[in-house]
């Protein structure tokens, strides 16, 4: 069935009263990567006459921020540092507060040893995205608020395009009650004008009811007036509902476009990698998050092989800005081998990176 924006809720209600019952699959997501997780997921082996390769794609997100600013925009701050294929945000850090490198690797303070540049960075992006007050990022980050002004100054004039494009996503949704990824699949707010109008008819009254509730919190309240606040309590939970799912959607309506089009990308890649393996006689095991893993027949281990999958990764989708993946090829899953590390005339890692997970490898 063809779904469109007349028919879009009689599909969801007859979606969701479908009492029928479908067989899942495991839900590997859910599966930490590190700690116990890692050592679940090394019990997953491939079948006997096969090898696990894993190929996850790099910086999606941020990519799509990039392409976005300069497709739209002729933005390319963020752009070129794909395209010089530089660390992302050990150059963001360099470019926004005007630091040499040694200053914003990984884990590097400042000159003055306030902050930590890139780790800020990395943070600061989303906490722009997400329209986080100065207050809020300087107590998330631990430091001054001056530093957190410094920070949000400097980012609006390295990436001037940045806070113009979700603030531009935003208002087409609020304007026509949904936002599209790149490739036109839509993500619906049907409710945001009806709220957002409720919200800003009480937001007054709001106000309001804060004030009379902090004058009654600065006594010591008798029973009348504790029965007083518990009211206002109540009526502000109420109003604040609103208030709290409209900034919600409005994030969502960014994220949507930004995680939406990294999860449809993600999607075209799975289809052609899904072809490619009834084509040669490969299993296509799991989807996770940005990685997708099969397993390859070892007869078909080769450096050919690897460079179709990174093919099919990197050039099934194509932006303005490079896309790349890590490959990782895997007797046992995590155990993980780059495509250098690996012997494929005999199957197994090179002899001076055969003892890289002991004997359990």
């Amino acid at each position: 069935m063809l779904i469109t924006d007349n028919n879009y809720h009689a599909v969801v209600k007859k979606l969701i009263s479908d009492n029928r019952k479908v067989r899942r699959g495991q839900n590997l997501q859910n599966l930490p990567s590190k700690g116990a997780g890692s050592r679940v997921r090394n019990q997953f082996v491939p079948r006997e006459g096969y090898t696990f390769v894993g190929a996850d794609l790099g910086q999606i997100e941020p990519r799509i921020m990039a392409h976005i600013m300069y497709t739209r925009y002729s933005d390319n701050s963020m752009r070129q540092i794909f395209v010089d294929g530089v660390d992302l945000y050990t150059t963001m850090a360099m470019m926004t507060f005007g630091l040499e490198e040694e200053y914003c690797v990984d884990k590097a303070y400042d000159p003055t040893g306030k902050f930590k540049p890139r780790a800020m960075m990395k943070t600061g992006q989303l906490a722009v995205s997400y329209d986080q007050s100065v207050k809020s990022f300087a107590k998330k980050m631990q430091v001054m608020d001056d530093v957190a002004q410094m920070f949000f100054e400097n980012f609006d004039q390295t990436f001037p395009s940045f806070k113009t494009m979700v603030a531009d996503i935003r208002d087409f949704m609020r304007q026509h009650g949904y936002v599209e990824t790149l490739f036109g699949r839509k993500r619906r707010f049907p409710d945001y004008k009806r709220v957002a109008a409720s919200a800003s008819k009480n937001e007054q009254r709001l106000i309001r009811l804060y004030t009379e509730r902090k004058s009654l919190r600065r006594l010591t309240p008798t029973d009348a007036e504790q029965r007083r606040i518990t009211a206002l309590q109540e009526e502000i939970n109420k109003l604040s509902e609103d208030r709290g799912n409209v900034g919600y959607w409005e994030r969502a309506a960014f994220n949507a476009v930004i995680q939406g089009t990294g999860a449809d990308i993600l999607k075209r890649i799975g289809i052609r990698m899904a072809q490619i393996c009834r084509e040669r006689g490969w299993e296509f095991n799991a989807s996770i998050h940005d990685e997708v893993i099969v397993s390859i027949p070892d007869a078909q281990m080769t450096p050919e092989t690897i460079a179709l999958i990174n093919e099919v990764m990197t050039k099934t989708s194509e932006l303005s800005v490079p896309l790349t993946t890590d490959i990782a090829i895997q007797k046992r899953w995590m155990m993980e081998y780059s495509a250098d590390e690996w012997d494929y005339a005999n199957n197994r890692p090179l002899l001076e990176f055969a003892n890289k997970y002991g004997e359990a490898a």
